[in-house]
């Protein structure tokens, strides 16, 4: 999985290595030692893990990953790894936003075209979103990553389509505010309707349920982790 050294990433490989799966830990050249924490940590919870360290921020990146990665076939890939600048659509530079998009958008894309040879029937795909994502709505806090997510999420469901008769799902989890948000309110409890920030055991939960043979016939879906965050309009 992408982006899995440190945060809501590390929590999901090392819940997945608990449940038996061999996780390949990624991360950029300057996460060695996150990584390697990480991959213990898998060890520890009873899985195996190897160790990637690619900047997927660009094609040659991803397909360098994706040539490293060991032989075999693929049954999970999550699409974690995710920049967040913030800044309106003129505030933000175009070199930001040219990031935000590779990052964001352009490196699932690549990944997924290099990796899908290598997933059988019952393979799944997880991609992270943000809760609201499926309302459209304008934003001068975080353009270009609402723009990168909101693409990813018509990247799901086209993807979707086109796997869903070999087998192959593909799906997103879109969180709300987390206990580790960096951009977690302090008034959460009268932002949130269910009254508090989201545990990071909550996505993971999600990520598990749509990476099982439970979710085997669920497809093209964004599961929004987030108590109810953007339900309402404002």
């Amino acid at each position: 999985m992408t982006g899995s050294c440190v945060r809501t990433g590390r929590a999901i490989a090392i819940a997945l290595a608990s449940r038996g799966w061999r996780v390949i830990v990624h991360g950029k050249p300057s996460s060695l030692a996150q990584a390697e924490e990480t991959a213990r940590a898998c060890l520890a919870a009873g899985g195996d893990a190897s160790i990637v360290l690619r900047d997927i921020s660009t094609q040659d990146g991803c397909e360098a990953l994706a040539a490293q990665l060991p032989p075999g076939s693929l049954d999970l890939l999550v699409h974690n790894v995710g920049i967040y600048p913030r800044g309106s659509a003129l505030e933000t530079s175009p070199e930001a936003l040219s990031e935000t998009l590779r990052t964001n958008l352009e490196a699932p894309w690549h990944l997924t075209r290099l990796l899908v040879p290598r997933m059988e029937a019952g393979g799944s795909i997880v991609a992270m979103g943000y809760a609201g994502i499926q309302n459209i709505t304008a934003t001068r806090h975080a353009t270009a990553y609402l723009v990168s997510k909101t693409g990813l999420l018509v990247l799901v469901r086209s993807l979707a389509l086109e796997l869903a008769p070999r087998g192959i799902r593909v799906n997103m989890v879109s969180p709300g505010q987390l206990e580790n948000s960096v951009d977690l309110p302090e008034n959460v409890a009268s932002r949130v309707p269910m009254g508090r920030a989201g545990t990071l055991q909550e996505v993971v939960n999600a990520v598990l349920w749509l990476s099982s043979d439970d979710a085997s016939y669920t497809t093209g879906q964004n599961l929004e982790v987030a108590g109810g965050l953007m339900l309402q309009a404002r």
